[in-house]
C-alpha cells in the first residue's frame, strides 16, 4: 500500500508535464484526434484523405494531392475533467482553450511539392482549487510543433513525402511544493522528430496511405527533471512513434468513406511507463463525407481509442486524465469563389474511471470534451 500511495503522489506531482507533446486537444491519450478541420470532421481519418492543405499534418505525402494553397484554421476547445479523491468531485478550472493551426504549400515543378505546417499546442493546464486535495494546484503548457514538409510525386498512382517536426514547448507549474505536490516552477523544452509517408492509388476509387512518424525527443527541462521526474530511468519528455494506415473509398459519385488506425506505444515513454502505469493504445477512425452539390460537403464520423489508462492506476492519472475514448463528430465545406471555409464540430462522450481494488472506487476521475473548429483554404 505504501508503494502504491507513494507512486500516487509521484504521479500527483508531475501533474499536467506528460502533456508536453501533445496537442491542447487531447482526446486520444496525449494526442490530437485529428489534424486539419476537414479530417476532423470525419472522425479524424485523414492518412490517406488529400482534402487540403492542412493534411500535411496526416501525411506528408498527400502535398502532392493536394498542389498548393495556404489554409488557416481554429479550434475552440472545451475539456471538462474532474477529480474525486474522496471528498466529492472536484471540476477543473482550465476549462477552454483555443488552438490554432496553418499551413502553406507551393508545387515547385510538376513532380515536386513543398512548405510548412504550424501547428499550435495551445495551452494546456489543470487547475484544481484547494477542494481537491487541500491545496491549490495548477499547471500551464504552450508550444507549437512547426513541420516543414516535401512531397514527390513518383508517377500517376503513387506520391511519397517526408517532413521535419520541430517541437518548441514552455510549461509552468503552481502549488505548495509540499507533501510530493506541484511546486512553483517554469520551463521550456525543444525537440526534433521527421515524419515520412506514402499514398497510392488501388484502382480508380481507393487511396492508401501510411505514415510513421518517430518521437520528437525533447530535451530535458532542467527545473524539473530532478523534481518531478526524478523517480523515472529516463527523465525526458517525448512524443511517441506514431504508424498509421489508412484508406479512403469513393463509393460513388457522391459519397467517400475514410478510415485509419494508429499504432501509440506508450510504453516507449519511460515516465509514462514508470509512473503513470500507461498502456499502449490503438486508435481507430471513420468517417463519411457527401457531397451535396459542386459548393457543398458534409461529414460525420467517429474515433474510438481505449484509455491507456488502467483501472489500477487511476490515482497515478489524477491530474493526468486521459480518459476519452469515443468521439462523435460533424462537419463540412462550403466552396467561395478560389478559397472554401471548413468546420467541425466533435462531441467526446465522457468516460469514468474509479480506482481498482480500493472502498468505494476511490481515486475517481472523468472526462468529456466539445471541439468547434473554422478554417479557411485557399488553393493556388
Amino acid at each position: 500500500m505504501k508503494t502504491k500511495l507513494s507512486k500516487i503522489t509521484v504521479a500527483l506531482a508531475t501533474v499536467g508535464v506528460l502533456a508536453v507533446p501533445m496537442s491542447a486537444m487531447a482526446s486520444n491519450g496525449l494526442l490530437a484526434y485529428g489534424n486539419g478541420m476537414i479530417a476532423h470532421g470525419v472522425g479524424g481519418a485523414g492518412v490517406a484523405n488529400a482534402s487540403e492543405v492542412l493534411s500535411a499534418l496526416d501525411n506528408p505525402a498527400l502535398l502532392s494531392r493536394t498542389g498548393g494553397g495556404y489554409g488557416v484554421g481554429t479550434t475552440l476547445f472545451f475539456p471538462n475533467a474532474s477529480a474525486n479523491v474522496g471528498r466529492g468531485y472536484v471540476d477543473s478550472e482550465a476549462d477552454q482553450f483555443i488552438v490554432p493551426q496553418g499551413g502553406w504549400y507551393k508545387a515547385i515543378n510538376d513532380d515536386w511539392v513543398a512548405g510548412i505546417s504550424v501547428s499550435a499546442l495551445g495551452g494546456i493546464a489543470a487547475e484544481y482549487s484547494a477542494k481537491l486535495v487541500g491545496a491549490p494546484l495548477s499547471v500551464d503548457l504552450a508550444g507549437v510543433i512547426i513541420a516543414p514538409a516535401v512531397s514527390y510525386q513518383v508517377n500517376d498512382a503513387v506520391s511519397v513525402g517526408a517532413a521535419l517536426n520541430i517541437g518548441v514547448v514552455t510549461f509552468e507549474t503552481e502549488g505548495p511544493g509540499v507533501n510530493g505536490l506541484p511546486r512553483n516552477d517554469e520551463d521550456d523544452t525543444t525537440g526534433i522528430g521527421f515524419e515520412i509517408g506514402a499514398a497510392f492509388n488501388a484502382g480508380e476509387r481507393t487511396v492508401i496511405g501510411v505514415d510513421y512518424q518517430s518521437e520528437i525527443d525533447l530535451d530535458v527541462m532542467d527545473a524539473h527533471a530532478q523534481y518531478i521526474f526524478a523517480q523515472a530511468s529516463d527523465p525526458k519528455i517525448t512524443l511517441p512513434a506514431l504508424t498509421t494506415i489508412g484508406v479512403t473509398h469513393q463509393i460513388n459519385d457522391t459519397w467517400k468513406v475514410s478510415a485509419d488506425i494508429t499504432d501509440v506505444p506508450w510504453t516507449d515513454i519511460k515516465v509514462l511507463e514508470e509512473l503513470y502505469d500507461w498502456e499502449d493504445q490503438t486508435v481507430y477512425k471513420i468517417g463519411f463525407e457527401k457531397q451535396v452539390n459542386d459548393s457543398l460537403a458534409l461529414r460525420f464520423g467517429y474515433n474510438h481509442g481505449e484509455t491507456p489508462i488502467p483501472d489500477e492506476a487511476v490515482g497515478e492519472n489524477v491530474l493526468v486524465p486521459a480518459t476519452t475514448e469515443d468521439h462523435y463528430t460533424v462537419g463540412f465545406t462550403k466552396k467561395l469563389g478560389h478559397g472554401s471555409i471548413s468546420g467541425y464540430y466533435a462531441r467526446i462522450a465522457n468516460n469514468e474511471l474509479s480506482q481498482a481494488g480500493t472502498p468505494g472506487g476511490f481515486p475517481k476521475i472523468k472526462v468529456d470534451q466539445d471541439a468547434l473548429g473554422l478554417s479557411y483554404h485557399v488553393e493556388f
